[in-house]
């Protein structure tokens, strides 16, 4: 049977018209971006035999869509032509997106209190990268985030620092407190000699315009140095 010849209330998509896309089921969400059947299946059947194959888990699934190309995870989506994968492949990058824009509205309401929170802003940016770059978060008296900005891009293992850049941001936003980050792609989370030398310097370049440097964050694989924490600011 066709899906069609379906009551409309067990159709997915006019389902989800009528109740809203939660009360559809993986398999139905699935089926509307399937859209089509084929060789006597409905989108229905596909969407099921595809999740089954991916052990009915939704993460399985979209990193199995998201890795086409690969025989041993293409193996897993018979049934889905290029197009048919490229939509799914779209619907999962937005709700990607969707769900960073949120984690970032989240953060950039937060008062940063601690290196953690300044850690929360930079770590998606700079722990994945294979260069160095350096980056600074200005904010409000009361600790509110006003900007985030990269000051510098270096090589594998190195980025310079103009002061001038530090500082500049923060006498045009009025901010009161800068946090500096910058990431180690292959060297760990301690400190390098240069790396101290900065944090010295831009403490005292922002203190020139009562700009207070509340700490100097390196990151690494996920991991951190807080030159706050460890009593070097």
């Amino acid at each position: 049977m066709k899906i069609n010849d379906w009551a409309s209330s067990d159709r997915p998509r006019e389902k989800m018209m009528a109740n809203g896309p939660e009360s559809l089921s993986e398999t139905e969400l699935l089926a509307i971006l399937i859209n089509t059947g084929h060789s006597g299946q409905t989108a229905v059947d596909i969407a099921r035999n595809i999740l089954s194959r991916c052990h009915n888990n939704i993460l399985e699934f979209a990193q199995t869509i998201m890795r086409n190309g690969n025989a041993d995870h293409n193996d897993k989506i018979k049934g889905l032509g290029p197009a048919k994968i490229a939509t799914i492949q779209a619907a999962l990058e937005l709700g990607r997106r969707k769900a960073r824009a949120e984690e970032l509205a989240r953060i950039n309401a937060s008062v940063i209190s601690c290196s953690e929170s300044i850690f929360a802003h930079f770590n998606s940016e700079l722990s994945a990268l294979d260069h160095e770059e350096l980056w600074a978060l200005y904010m409000s008296k009361n600790g509110k985030p006003l900007i985030k900005k990269r000051l510098s891009i270096g090589s594998v293992d190195a980025t310079c620092a103009d002061l001038r850049k530090i500082t500049q941001p923060a006498i045009e936003h009025m901010a009161s407190y800068v946090a500096l980050c910058h990431n180690h792609p292959h060297s760990g989370i301690n400190p390098s000699k240069p790396d101290k030398t900065l944090t010295s310097k831009a403490k005292e370049a922002l203190a020139l315009f009562d700009v207070r440097l509340i700490d100097h964050l390196i990151i690494s694989d996920g991991e951190y140095y807080s030159f706050a924490d460890n009593g070097e600011i």
